[in-house]
């Protein structure tokens, strides 16, 4: 095994790449971050402060201020109503770079104090961790997600299948860091497989 493992995982909403890169992250007991977590975090600062989307770019600084580990933990960022607020202002260049050093400096602490990290979300391999030992790609049908979102949730799923479908939309065609699978990247195709099961894949791939 190498001195440092850095490990980015990117993928659509709700594909299971959160789930997996957790298991990974226990299993060789090294440092998770979900990258996701700080917009969804943004957005739900901006709805509680009743901040437009279309005119938060000037509170960028103010919404970005003081973030913690803790603070990406609580249920309520993952609702679908921030999640949808968080596809849209992720795609702002500006909140982009304003998160990108708390993004680069965990995954540096994380080499310093445990020997490296393991981090999910939308452009860990493709923008913030380009150089990463290992990365992947999880994926799945849209409608497999929305089922287990559904799963989860138990709202509408013809609500959950819209949203997931817009916020595909967003991630993949923003014009800053879109949703692109990186030429060395691991595909895996979560739509079918056990947790288990796609643990072991990728577990499979690190250590051969």
């Amino acid at each position: 095994m190498k001195k440092s493992l850095v490990i980015a995982i990117d993928g659509p909403s709700s594909s299971g790449k959160g789930t997996l890169a957790k298991k990974i992250a226990r299993h060789f007991d090294l440092p998770y971050l979900n990258t996701g977590a700080l917009y969804r975090l943004v957005a739900f600062r901006a709805l509680e402060q009743k901040i437009d989307t279309n005119s938060f770019e000037s509170k960028i600084s103010d919404l970005v201020k003081n973030i913690t580990e803790a603070d990406l933990e609580p249920d309520e960022l993952f609702s679908e109503k921030v999640g949808a607020v968080a596809s849209v202002i992720a795609k702002n260049p500006k909140l982009r770079a304003a998160l990108f050093d708390f993004q680069k400096d965990f995954v540096a602490l994380g080499k310093k104090e445990k020997g490296g990290a393991v981090l999910d979300g939308r452009d860990t391999t493709t923008v913030i961790c380009p150089d990463a030992d290992f990365k992947f790609y999880v994926t799945a049908d849209v409608e497999i997600r929305a089922q287990r979102r559904f799963n989860q949730l138990q709202t509408s799923y013809d609500e959950i299948l819209a949203q997931l479908k817009k916020r595909d939309e967003n991630d993949l065609n923003r014009s800053d860091a879109p949703l692109k699978i990186a030429a060395d990247a691991h595909v895996i195709d979560n739509g079918n497989l056990s947790i288990e099961e796609g643990f072991q894949k990728i577990l499979q791939i690190v250590k051969s």
